[in-house]
């Protein structure tokens, strides 16, 4: 018997509960989470030490943006999809294949669109 391996979400979110939530939805659908990350440096440096199947990426990080680490999974060839409470912004028209997932839909949509990006 062939045990497969939970494909691995890079997570990116500086907010704990709003980690502690996504962290529970996507444990519930079978991925293994890297993460909660809560900053541009350790979102990256989680990245490079271990490329994820895919991530969810929380737009702002502070007074930084998850630009740069959009950037490497867009080099690297892994899929990605932000949450973010205030809409995309000139991040998400940056990466326009990445779909952007409201913070207050993320129980409906996270998962959904997750499974998407991935096949």
């Amino acid at each position: 018997m062939t045990i497969m391996a939970m494909p691995t979400i890079l997570l990116v979110e500086d907010d704990p509960s709003v980690a502690a939530a996504i962290m529970d939805i996507l444990e519930e659908a079978d991925f293994a989470v890297d993460g909660p990350h809560r900053t541009l440096s350790e979102g990256a440096a989680a990245l490079a030490d271990r490329l994820p199947a895919g991530a969810v990426l929380d737009i702002r990080l502070g007074r930084q943006d998850a630009g740069l680490i959009a950037d490497d999974l867009d080099a690297y060839g892994v899929p990605y999809l932000f949450c973010s409470g205030a809409g995309g912004g000139s991040i998400a028209a940056a990466h326009p294949q990445a779909p952007v997932v409201a913070k207050e839909a993320v129980a409906a949509r996270l998962v959904t669109a997750l499974r998407r990006i991935m096949h």
